[in-house]
């Protein structure tokens, strides 16, 4: 079997490989532009395209970016104070704080996991580079290119401005192209916060009340696989047995909340009868050690599962994960959006907030010397509340 290491080497030796073919072919005359590690496709095709975006509707766009902007400071201000408070919450074991890590497919995550990043990720970088786009046209900037990138195993958008044009715009219109981006994204994070508050009345449209729960994961190795539970097997009973015979305390399980009141509530049980949706039982015996972090546990049993609510399709064309995937994929969207925004708005040599925060000091007439002094502190300061937040995730979580 191949092991995730091994794939990881193969994509890298491929894209070495295809780096050295790209420059025997001289593919870059095509837009086709290889490099060490990954790839990026630069094309002029779709400039009239977000040229024509940015002359149309300009009253639309202006709306948009002035919501926009607001909604993308009140994300970046939050969050930057919930990421200086939070070491202070995870060193001191509080139950409000939150892990965050990198998402490395293969690497910090399973890459079938990964997989559903795919969209919400198109949803984020597409959205912002096209914002930019609008924008530069609107300030009468010249887009010279666009295209989209990809790194080992991340990808994204891009889009070139003009140097020239760049050279000549004055410092607002700079800081009107690189906000935004950011204020794009925000947009679409009120958006997909809309669609997840929404979303037990748009699935119910098609589904049912909630009866059981879905298993959507099996952890290897755990009581579910050893038992022979099944990923997509629907839950609806569990009976709590004893050495000698069936227990009559039966549970109900219609929905997550009793699953983990269950298992919370019953912390000495040995054995379990689970009953599922297909008419057959399942004999299983839970730990207490958490398959998330292989960690004991002093006050619930695991089956080392993760499950969903189990929504009963009203046709027979419906499938049962639609609910699960549709849950999840705004989900993942919308967390995507509101970390977009912040990190792009951090100084951070590379992001948009970098080059925002230059060209404001451009505006304040700050000396090129006292300028430099500011951007690297600025640069310094937020890579410390990122790399703190993140070491401490790892250590603690």
């Amino acid at each position: 079997m191949v092991t995730t290491l091994q794939i990881i080497l193969l994509i890298i030796m491929g894209l070495f490989f295809l780096t050295a073919l790209g420059n025997i072919l001289n593919l870059g005359k095509y837009g086709i532009h290889f490099f060490p590690l990954g790839v990026m496709f630069k094309t002029e095709f779709f400039n009239k395209l977000l040229e024509k975006m940015g002359e149309k509707g300009k009253r639309f766009w202006k709306a948009i970016y002035n919501i926009g902007k607001i909604l993308a400071g009140l994300i970046a201000l939050g969050f930057l104070v919930y990421f200086l408070v939070n070491p202070f919450l995870l060193l001191f074991n509080s139950p409000a704080g939150s892990g965050i890590q990198l998402i490395i497919p293969g690497v910090t995550m399973d890459f079938k996991v990964a997989l559903l990043f795919i969209l919400p990720f198109v949803l984020v970088i597409i959205p912002h580079e096209i914002a930019h786009a609008v924008m530069a046209k609107r300030e009468g900037l010249e887009i010279k290119a666009s295209g989209i990138f990809i790194l080992l195993v991340l990808f994204g958008g891009f889009i070139e401005i003009a140097k020239e044009s760049i050279e000549k715009a004055t410092s607002k219109s700079k800081i009107r192209v690189w906000m935004n981006g950011s204020a794009f994204n925000a947009i679409f994070a009120l958006i997909f916060l809309i669609l997840y508050l929404l979303s037990p009345y748009i699935v119910s449209i098609g589904y049912g009340a909630s009866n059981g729960v879905l298993i959507t994961n099996i952890f290897e190795g755990s009581p579910a696989e050893e038992s022979g539970l099944h990923k997509g097997d629907v839950i609806q009973q569990i009976t709590l047995m004893n050495e000698s015979a069936y227990s009559t305390n039966v549970t109900i399980i219609e929905n997550v909340d009793d699953y983990y009141t269950l298992f919370t509530s019953n912390f000495n049980s040995s054995k379990i009868l689970i009953s599922l949706l297909n008419g057959s039982n399942v004999e299983a015996t839970p730990t207490n050690i958490n398959p998330n972090t292989n960690t004991t546990s002093t006050s619930q049993l695991y089956l080392g599962i993760n499950i969903h609510n189990y929504l009963p399709p009203k046709g027979k064309r419906l499938s049962v994960w639609f609910p699960y995937y549709w849950n999840i994929e705004v989900l993942y969207s919308l967390n995507l959006s509101v970390m977009a925004v912040f990190l792009n708005l951090l100084p951070l040599g590379i992001t948009d907030g970098d080059k925002i925060i230059n060209e404001y000091c451009e505006i304040k007439e700050v000396e090129d010397r006292k300028k430099k002094t500011i951007m690297r502190s600025l640069r310094l300061f937020s890579l410390l509340v990122i790399v703190i937040n993140l070491v401490l995730s790892m250590i603690k979580l």
